[in-house]
């Protein structure tokens, strides 16, 4: 089983947990430090909880002639200038975290990121995943390019890790995922199944379905984040700007508080007990009973009362009058209680 609870820096992720938001810079930096330093400040000014970069030797990763080479060698920065960036996350309390590559994975190490995040396209290399388990550190796992069959194989064998604390991150590899190919139900499927924490990677335009997403059981929304969408190349068309990045967090956490939590219990600190007892209706006497007569169905009638002088609850009450007998006589119109029965 893998862990219910977990922590990533000071924020606890569990199925009772508020939604983590990761605001993904990735890329879209475009190998500018300066624009860098800009979109970690503007992502923590939009509510952001965490940012992440994309951190990928093309060299090693791309064929010469794919987008993704073309991209990551325009986007490349020096270890000094990454090390600047998740010190200068550190002065303004930003948390941050990367994805990268087997390469890379020493120099991060030192750096001591709050978590791992093992991207859709490095989902196959168990090898390398099981050495990001050994950190102790919680892993995050994008599935975009995965079916069933390669979930089941990945966590079959994770699940005999120590480190159990792993959320599998739904994620279309489509950019950007049109609204059909979303399959947000796959979130709760997942969950229910493995019994892990989920989360949702979403590719697509817009807010909405990073924020339907949490009535599936998303625990971890990670979703691209620029200061102009309208550039052409990297990751801007899929992208959030500012304003509306902080407007999708804003709207999580309204409806989180509309989800609320699994508790049915109608007396808790949101409800006044005192207003559901006064409409809650009681038993009353239709007509005279003698003392030591059974109590039937039809001697009785359910009232709202305003009085909450001797509540009980109907389910409290109901098996413990019908078929009892009286003690004494009761008059028409009397709100039953416990003491007026024969034990």
């Amino acid at each position: 089983m893998f862990s219910q609870k977990f922590k990533i820096s000071n924020f606890t992720i569990s199925n009772n947990s508020k939604t983590l938001v990761i605001a993904e810079v990735g890329v879209n930096h475009e190998g500018n430090f300066q624009k860098c330093l800009k979109l970690i400040s503007d992502a923590k000014k939009s509510k952001a909880d965490i940012v992440k970069l994309q951190i990928m030797n093309p060299n090693k990763n791309y064929d010469s002639k794919t987008s993704s080479f073309k991209i990551f060698r325009k986007s490349q920065m020096s270890d000094e200038q990454i090390f600047n960036i998740y010190k200068f996350c550190n002065k303004i309390n930003m948390k941050i975290f990367s994805t990268f590559d087997r390469e890379k994975f020493e120099f991060f190490k030192k750096i001591k990121p709050i978590c791992y995040k093992v991207s859709s396209s490095i989902f196959y290399d168990y090898f390398f995943i099981k050495d990001l388990l050994k950190t102790g550190k919680p892993i995050l796992i994008s599935s975009g390019i995965s079916d069933i069959d390669d979930i089941d194989y990945l966590l079959n064998l994770l699940v005999k890790n120590k480190n159990k604390k792993i959320s599998l991150l739904h994620c279309r590899s489509l950019y950007p995922t049109s609204l059909k190919d979303l399959n947000l139900s796959r979130i709760e499927y997942i969950k229910n199944k493995y019994n892990i924490i989920t989360g949702f990677s979403d590719h697509s335009l817009g807010i909405d379905a990073a924020v339907s997403s949490i009535h599936h059981g998303a625990k971890i929304i990670e979703k691209h984040f620029t200061l102009d969408k309208s550039r052409k190349g990297f990751d801007h068309r899929i992208s959030l700007e500012p304003k509306n990045f902080k407007l999708m967090v804003e709207k999580i956490r309204e409806n989180e508080e509309m989800i609320g939590m699994y508790n049915f219990s109608l007396y808790d600190n949101t409800i006044n007990s005192k207003k559901i007892k006064k409409i809650t209706r009681r038993f009353k006497t239709k007509k005279n009973i003698k003392s030591n007569k059974f109590l039937k169905e039809k001697d009785l009638e359910l009232i709202r009362d305003s009085s909450t002088k001797n509540y009980i609850k109907f389910n409290s009450i109901m098996n413990k009058i019908i078929n009892k007998k009286t003690k004494k006589n009761l008059k028409p119109g009397k709100f039953l209680s416990l003491k007026d029965f024969k034990k």
